[in-house]
């Protein structure tokens, strides 16, 4: 399934958490590849990936999804 991110939301809440793409990994409990793949629209992230990604930036899934 494809679903549409909301990158400048991510980079924006990053940006505001002082959070680089290694720290939103950690904090996200995923691979540094995996967020710069979500960021830079690699490939269709997993469902549990941007959920995990939305939880470590303190937003909805609603929020990212397009």
């Amino acid at each position: 399934m494809n679903y549409k991110i909301n990158i400048p939301l991510i980079e924006t809440k990053m940006l505001q958490k002082g959070y680089s793409l290694t720290k939103l990994a950690s904090i996200a409990n995923t691979s540094t590849s995996t967020v710069a793949r979500v960021i830079n629209k690699q490939g269709t992230p997993r469902p549990q990936t941007i959920y995990k990604i939305a939880q470590a930036l303190e937003l909805e899934t609603s929020e990212i999804l397009l």
